[in-house]
C-alpha cells in the first residue's frame, strides 16, 4: 500500500508539472517585449518562447552572445545543464554555443568512448562547437587552476578568433558553482577557474546552482511549486485576494528563486530532449543508480543560474 501511494503522488506531481510547464504556455502564452529578436525560426509567438523563461532571459541579455559552458567530464552537460543548453540554443536568440569539457572521463578507462558519446550529445543539443582538453579525470584530485585559467584564456582567444570579434561583452560563461552539484573535486576546480577568469577579465559568467539533497533529489515537486507562484504572479484577480488577507509571504513567493539568479525550465518537449541525451547518447553511463538521477533530479528539469561576481 506505501508504494502505491507513493505511485499516486509521482504520477500526481508529474501530471501537475505537464500541467504548468506544457499546456498552461500553449493555452495563455502570455505577452511580454520579444525585444529585438527575429523571427528566424517561425515560433516567436509560440509556447516554443514561452512566459516562463523567454522574459528573464531577454531581462539578462542571455542573446546575440557567444555562450561558453566548461564542464569537467563527458556527460556533465546532460546530466546538469540541458534545461539551460535547450533554451539557450533556441534559435530567436541569436546565441552561439561552445562547449569545453576539460577531460575525456577516463577514469575508468572508457575516455575515448565517452568523448564519443559528447560529441554526439552535442549535436542532438545543437551545440556549436566542441572541445575536449587532457585534464586526468579523478574524482580524489583538485586540478590546478593555473592551469585552468590558461587553458580558459585559450580556448576564449580561439572562439575569438575562429567567429572574428574581440569585445568581451560578446562572451558569456557557464560552468559549476563552488560546491559542484555532487562536491566532486574537478568539478570545484572548473569554478574556481572561472571565478578566477572572470576577476581578471570582469567577463559575464554565470554558475549552476548546487541545491542542498532535499531539493536536487524532488524530481518535480519544488519545481511545480515555482512554476505555480510564477503563474499566481501573472494573475492580479489572485493576487489581489491574497493582499486583502495579508499573506505577508507573498511578495517572496510571486518573486523569482532570488533577485539575482536565472531560473530556466525544461517542458515536456525539452524533457524527451534531456532524457535522451542522457540515456541513448552516453549509454555508457548508464549504471542502476543513474536511473535514480534521470527520474528524481531537478536538474532535469530545471536549472538555476547564479552571477559569478
Amino acid at each position: 500500500m506505501g508504494l502505491l501511494k507513493v505511485s499516486y503522488i509521482v504520477t500526481l506531481t508529474t501530471v501537475l508539472w505537464v500541467v504548468l510547464t506544457t499546456l498552461f504556455p500553449n493555452i495563455f502564452p502570455g505577452y511580454y517585449d520579444h525585444g529585438d529578436m527575429q523571427n528566424k525560426d517561425g515560433y516567436l509567438y509560440s509556447a516554443y518562447y514561452n512566459s516562463l523563461n523567454t522574459p528573464s532571459i531577454l531581462k539578462n541579455n542571455l542573446t546575440d552572445s557567444h555562450i561558453l559552458l566548461f564542464t569537467a567530464h563527458p556527460d556533465d552537460e546532460s546530466m546538469f545543464f540541458t534545461p539551460t543548453i535547450t533554451e539557450l540554443t533556441k534559435e530567436n536568440y541569436n546565441n552561439t554555443f561552445h562547449l569545453i569539457c576539460l577531460s575525456n572521463g577516463g577514469y575508468d578507462g572508457l575516455g575515448s568512448i565517452r568523448e564519443r558519446e559528447l560529441r554526439k550529445a552535442a549535436r542532438v543539443l545543437s551545440i556549436d562547437s566542441v572541445k575536449v582538453l587532457d585534464y586526468v579525470d579523478d574524482i580524489n584530485v583538485y586540478w590546478n587552476i593555473s592551469d585552468i585559467v590558461k587553458s580558459i584564456t585559450d580556448e576564449i582567444n580561439n572562439v575569438k578568433r575562429e567567429y572574428e570579434f574581440e569585445e568581451n561583452k560578446s562572451l558569456i560563461l557557464l560552468t559549476f558553482d563552488q560546491d559542484g552539484v555532487s562536491s566532486h573535486p574537478n568539478h570545484k576546480s572548473v569554478y574556481q577557474a572561472v571565478k578566477t577568469y572572470n576577476k581578471l577579465t570582469n567577463t559575464r559568467a554565470y554558475s549552476l546552482k548546487s541545491w542542498n539533497i532535499l531539493v536536487k533529489y524532488s524530481g518535480m515537486l519544488f519545481t511545480n511549486i515555482e512554476v505555480a507562484m510564477k503563474w499566481l504572479a501573472k494573475c492580479d484577480d489572485i493576487k489581489s485576494f491574497l493582499s486583502r488577507i495579508n499573506i505577508s509571504l507573498l511578495d517572496h513567493i510571486i518573486a523569482d528563486i532570488s533577485k539575482e539568479s536565472i531560473a530556466i525550465y525544461s517542458d515536456l518537449n525539452s524533457l524527451f530532449l534531456n532524457f535522451s541525451t542522457m540515456t541513448w547518447v552516453h549509454f555508457s553511463q548508464i549504471v542502476w543508480f543513474r536511473w535514480i538521477w534521470i527520474f528524481s533530479s531537478k536538474y532535469m528539469n530545471s536549472n538555476e543560474l547564479v552571477p559569478i561576481s
